[in-house]
């Protein structure tokens, strides 16, 4: 008889800590996320276009330009959006 109410006090805290829920994980952000930025381009209007003051991106550059910012997005988009 004396372990009935030991079993009672168990049962009664599994009971009230299986009701807890686990509070979310603090989100952290990359050093990378906070410091990087998008990278805008200025594509030519045409191929061979006049640019005296090299003012249009190369087509090397702009893939460049796009895959980094491709990255920066599938990386810190979580992070600079709390909202999803």
């Amino acid at each position: 008889m004396k372990s009935a109410p030991k079993f009672m006090i168990l049962a009664a805290l599994l009971a009230m800590t299986s009701a807890c829920v686990q509070p979310a994980r603090l989100r952290t952000v990359s050093d990378f996320c906070l410091n990087d930025r998008a990278i805008s381009i200025e594509v030519a209007p045409g191929p061979n276009a006049e640019d005296p003051g090299n003012h249009y991106d190369s087509d090397q550059t702009v893939d460049q330009v796009l895959e980094h910012n491709a990255v920066r997005e599938r990386l810190c988009a979580a992070q600079t959006n709390p909202s999803t």
